[in-house]
């Protein structure tokens, strides 16, 4: 691409699709009428030894500020030139452009060249589908697995005469010696743990499972060679275990005493398992739609393929660098990388075209849906507003949402009913593969 005429040339580069080379010509008497135009101004404002303000003659005003007026005067000159010509050709900028000034002086023409990026110009491509969202109705079981997590985190532990299990509270002293000789933080007196928890190295786990209370033993431990402590790491010290107290635990009864201690105020267990199967229904729909949406920007990314800008490729590797997402291999990255910029410029595109907004009234109920899961919304919702960037990035969801919306109206999407632990990612291998659902 290129156009020409007496004051501007635009080019492409070739090889680079995106990217504008902008050269631009000012006539010198342009230039020297926006040179004087700062002098007067300066000369309003000047103060120098033996002169009234507003009073200083132009050539002593040229001497003192002749060249800060020029330099501003191109400055002016580069940027409103710079602008008219984005705005003349529709042109839209990836960033800031790098400027090249070849000629700029008293009684010179103007000349610089201006190189950027720009956004590519497309038409977004709609997939016709089909996209399969996986819908879960809550079951009585459902709300029963989840009230038994929550007894979990309410258990209490009470003492018992048994060998010690996965599960048990188990007290015990320790004392660590490598080669014979004791250790720094080798020793510890009526330390609790939980078996099964995962918290201890594999072969002292292995060692308490089975002791009751009072038992003695020597166990021998090996600790991995990525152990923190350099003295420890690699090595195998001995310990010698004795057991004060093994407790199984107990798990509070379903009742309104425990309805109470969860926020019912009459403790009635029958609204407990309402609030329950509400909450269930509201995650059961937050991840449905999760997935939906994955599968739908999924088949946007195989849809779309605009050009993509250098400069927007090279931010999202950055940003990914800098949020340590760089596990995969480099051409792993890149891929990452260009697919989110990929779908970025396909969804602002969507929105520009169709002109979408989030509209202070999406944003709000947007803030009082995500305000309902805590304790005090009202409390929630007031510290949410006082931060702007916040407020910000919960525009940017509800924008991409509505976006979302827009294409799902536009594609075609059945319904799978699944069950709700399915749903989460829960069940049984075997139970997915006999389902049809796609892992992914």
């Amino acid at each position: 691409m290129q156009k020409k005429d007496e004051f501007m040339e635009l080019s492409t580069p070739e090889g680079a699709p995106l990217e504008r080379r902008i050269r631009i010509t000012v006539p010198a008497a342009e230039v020297e009428s926006r040179v004087a135009e700062r002098l007067r101004h300066r000369a309003r404002q000047a103060r120098l030894p033996g002169f009234r303000p507003g009073r200083i003659p132009p050539a002593i005003v040229e001497r003192h500020f002749g060249h800060e007026a020029l330099m501003d005067a191109l400055d002016s000159l580069i940027n409103d030139r710079y602008g008219e010509v984005l705005r003349g050709q529709d042109l839209r900028p990836v960033g800031q452009p790098q400027v090249d000034v070849e000629q700029g002086g008293r009684g010179q023409d103007l000349i610089f060249t201006a190189v950027v990026e720009v956004y590519p110009d497309f038409e977004p491509v709609i997939p016709e589908g089909p996209l399969t969202r996986r819908v879960a109705e809550i079951t009585e079981e459902d709300i029963d697995r989840t009230l038994g997590i929550m007894q979990a985190q309410r258990r209490t532990f009470a003492a018992v005469e048994r060998p010690a299990q996965e599960g048990d509270q188990v007290r015990l002293d320790f004392t660590g010696t490598l080669d014979g000789e004791a250790f720094p933080g080798g020793t510890v007196d009526d330390h609790s743990v939980l078996l099964g928890a995962g918290r201890l190295l594999p072969d002292m786990e292995n060692a308490l499972t089975g002791l009751s209370a009072g038992e003695e033993k020597d166990v021998d431990v090996h600790f991995p060679d990525d152990y923190p402590s350099a003295e420890l790491a690699g090595r195998t010290a001995r310990f010698r275990i004795r057991i004060r107290e093994v407790a199984e635990p107990v798990l509070p009864e379903v009742d309104a005493a425990f309805a109470r201690s969860l926020g019912i105020g009459d403790g009635d267990v029958a609204v407990l398992r309402q609030e329950v199967r509400e909450n269930l229904e509201r995650e059961a729909r937050r991840i449905s739609r999760i997935q939906v949406k994955a599968d739908l920007l999924d088949l946007m990314a195989e849809c779309n393929r605009p050009e993509l800008p250098r400069q927007l490729v090279a931010q999202e590797e950055a940003r990914a660098a800098a949020g340590q997402e760089n596990a995969a291999p480099e051409a792993g990255q890149k891929a990452l990388a260009e697919r989110r910029v990929r779908l970025g410029l396909v969804l602002t595109e969507i929105v520009r075209r169709e002109q979408l907004r989030s509209s202070p009234a999406l944003l709000e109920a947007a803030l009082l849906e995500m305000a309902g899961q805590y304790e005090d919304p009202r409390e929630f919702a007031a510290w949410y507003r006082k931060d702007a960037q916040r407020m910000e990035e919960l525009g940017a969801m509800v924008l991409e949402d509505q976006v979302v919306d827009w294409l799902l109206g536009r594609v075609t999407v059945t319904e799978e009913p699944v069950g709700f632990q399915q749903l989460m990612g829960h069940a049984p291998a075997a139970a997915a593969e006999n389902s049809g659902e796609n892992a992914g």
